[in-house]
This record gives structure tokens, sequence and C-alpha cells, in this order.
């Protein structure tokens, strides 16, 4: 029996199991889809954060790029106008710079002609003032007010000694070309040379003064007599013309072997009246007591050509011929060379022999 009631005891198989676990069903049911829904609650808000937070940070960083964009482009506008006043700074630089170099070459310059007034001039150490400078009163130089020469390929032709028989053939040639010349003439009184020194100015000429005897011993004699001699002439050319002359030659070029105790002083007191004297850088050699071929002239004279300024020296004189006979293959040679002509004015840059620098 009691074997039989303890196995009696025991659950009927599976029904019975089953009974047990129907009862328990309807709790094991409902707890997790309780907590299922808070879940996929939780889950969409943490989504719905995460959307906002990446929505915020992507508006952020779009605002920031934004911001830094137009940084940049601030940035880059101030750069632009930072180069461009960098630029101008710079062309100012430049300009100042030049500027303060020409100011410098000035400024050497005149310590130059301070030097050359010391050296040449014609006070005295005391400051008293030679007597010359005193003398012929009327001899001045007529203001210049025309334009400035100063080289890129000009040649001036001068003449010298004239007039003469020549001086027409002369005229007659540079017209035929439009060339215009100078002629330093001597003191001659004849009608026929009155007449030729009226026909180089009415020709657009330049007349200048050569000394009025063109003896060297005499011109040459002191400073006095060098200033009587070209006041002389001076004076006579504005009684046969109606011009009177600015320009003038040494007889025998500025520097030679009879003006050597006065030539500094003849300098600065002509310099002083105004007066402006030229040398030459080529010479048509044509001053021979045997004519030299008109060929040899042209040649010699177009020794020139290469210098940015050439003043030629020829002779107007009864025996210069062959002078006359070169001059147009003097002026074409020149002209072939790229040259222009002029007539010597105070206009035009000085060509003269070297002296020595002040010490």
């Amino acid at each position: 029996m009691e074997h039989t009631t303890g196995r009696s005891a025991q659950p009927n198989s599976s029904e019975e199991l089953r009974v047990s676990l129907d009862g328990l069903a309807p709790i094991q049911e409902g707890v997790p889809k309780r907590r299922f829904a808070a879940v996929l609650a939780l889950a969409a808000a943490l989504a719905l954060a995460c959307g906002l937070l990446a929505f915020f940070c992507v508006c952020q960083r779009y605002d920031y790029g934004l911001q830094l964009a137009m940084r940049l482009d601030s940035q880059a506008a101030e750069l632009s106008q930072a180069r461009d006043e960098l630029a101008a700074a710079r062309a100012e630089l430049a300009r100042r710079t030049e500027d303060l170099a020409q100011r410098e070459e000035d400024l050497a310059q005149a310590r130059d002609a301070i030097a050359l007034l010391e050296e040449y001039s014609v006070a005295a150490p005391d400051g008293t003032v030679p007597e010359y400078a005193t003398l012929f009163p009327d001899f001045y130089a007529p203001e210049w007010t025309g334009e400035t020469v100063s080289g890129g390929r000009v040649c001036c032709l001068t003449f010298d000694d004239g007039p003469s028989a020549s001086t027409g053939r002369l005229l007659e040639a540079l017209d035929r070309y439009g060339v215009k010349a100078t002629f330093f003439v001597v003191g001659k009184t004849g009608e026929a040379d009155q007449q030729r020194m009226r026909d180089i100015v009415a020709a657009g000429h330049t007349l200048a003064m050569h000394s009025w005897s063109h003896d060297y011993k005499k011109v040459y004699s002191s400073v006095e007599a060098f200033l009587e001699e070209f006041d002389q002439l001076y004076h006579w050319i504005y009684e046969v013309t109606g011009t009177y002359p600015s320009v003038y030659r040494f007889p025998g070029g500025s520097i030679n072997g009879y003006d050597r105790g006065v030539y500094q002083e003849i300098v600065a007191e002509m310099a002083r009246r105004g007066f402006v004297y030229f040398d030459w850088n080529a010479s048509a050699q044509d001053a021979t007591l045997t004519p030299l071929p008109a060929s040899a002239v042209a040649a010699n004279c177009l020794k020139g050509v290469g210098r940015d300024l050439v003043v030629v020296l020829a002779h107007d004189g009864a025996a210069r011929g062959t002078t006359v006979d070169a001059l147009p293959a003097v002026i074409e040679g020149y002209q072939a060379a790229g040259y222009t002509f002029t007539a010597l004015h105070p206009g035009v840059e000085q060509v003269t022999f070297g002296y020595p620098k002040p010490r």
C-alpha cells in the first residue's frame, strides 16, 4: 500500500506538467512585452537624441565652415590689399631712392662746380675782384632761352677764320642739304666780308666769335687783351648783322702753347659774362700750307662717327676749296650713320678739351 500510494502521488506524465505550465503562462507572458516596449522607447529616444546631436553637430560644423570661409575670404582680401599696399610702398621707395640718387648726383655736381669756381675764380683769396672784371661793361652775352642739345647722334659742323671767298660756296652746299652750321669769324671789315656775315645770319646759321686779330701772341698776352679782342668783335658783329653773338672759340683751341698762364681766368671771366666756348672732337685737319685732297678732308671729318655729340672743326678760307668740295661727302656720311645736324648755341652741351681736375 505504501508503495502504491507513493507512486500514485507523482504527476501523471505530460498532462499534469502542461497543466502546471499553463497555470504559469499568464505571468511569464506579460513581463517581456512591457520591458520590450520600454527598451524600444528608450532606443527611439536615444536614436532621436543621437539624430538631434548629429544634426546639431552638422549645423555647428556648417556654421563653423561658413564662418571659416568668410574669415578666409576676408583674410584673402586683406592679404591682397596688403600686397597692393606693399607694391605701392616699394614703388614709392624706388621713386624716392631714385630721387635721392639724383639729388646726390646734383649735389656732387654742385660741389664740383664750387670746386671749379674756387679753382678758376677771378677773385683773389681776400675777395678782391681783378680790374678786368670792371672793363667793357657792355660786353655780356644775350640771355639764352632756347632748347638744350646733349648728344644723341648730333653733328655740329664749324668753320673757323672766315668770312672768306669760300663762304658763299659753303652756304650753298649747306643749303642744298638743309644743314645748319657755325661760323667762327674774325675781324674783317671789307664790304664783301660784311655781306657774307649777313648772309650767314640770314641763312639761319650761328655767327660766333674767334677773336678780332687771330694773333695768338696779342690775344693771349693778358686777360685784358683777350677781352678787348672779343669785345671789339662782339660789337662789330652786332653792327653788321644786328645780332649779338653768345658763342666763341679760342684761337688754337682752349688749351694751347700761348694761353697757359691766363686760360683759367679767361674761362672764368667769359663764363661770368655769359659766353659759352666750344673746342672740337673731330677735325678736317685742313689748316695746311698745301690743301688736302677733298677725300682726305672728308675722311678726317668722319672720324667723329661713333660719338654721341660731334663737333667738327673745319676752316672757311679762300685757300680751302677742297674743304668745300668735301662737304657733301661729310654730310652724307654722318647722315648715313644716323646723325642729325645743328648749329652751336648756348643750349648745346659743351665739347671742350680736358682740364686738370680740381685738387
